[in-house]
């Protein structure tokens, strides 16, 4: 079975930063919480399949001595 959906990194300038492909649209996700959290930013996976790109974008958030990561969800549609 080949990968079907690309993961990226996003800069503040736009660029993206190729981070590895994976099989589905789950593990998309977990692999992009591993690296939010060493990392936290904005992301982007892509559908090889559809075009569909999902943005997403962890931050830290503190609460008290404990440092959360909160991440939030963005659908974009491409042509």
């Amino acid at each position: 079975m080949s990968a079907l959906f690309d993961l990226y990194k996003l800069d503040l300038q736009g660029s993206a930063k190729w981070l590895g492909s994976v099989q589905s649209f789950n593990m998309a996700l977990f692999e992009i919480e591993l690296t939010a959290k060493k990392a936290p930013g904005d992301y982007a996976v892509i559908n090889r399949q559809t075009g569909e790109r999902t943005d997403l974008t962890f931050g830290v958030r503190l609460e008290g001595h404990d440092s959360h990561l909160q991440g939030s969800v963005r659908k974009v549609s491409c042509p």
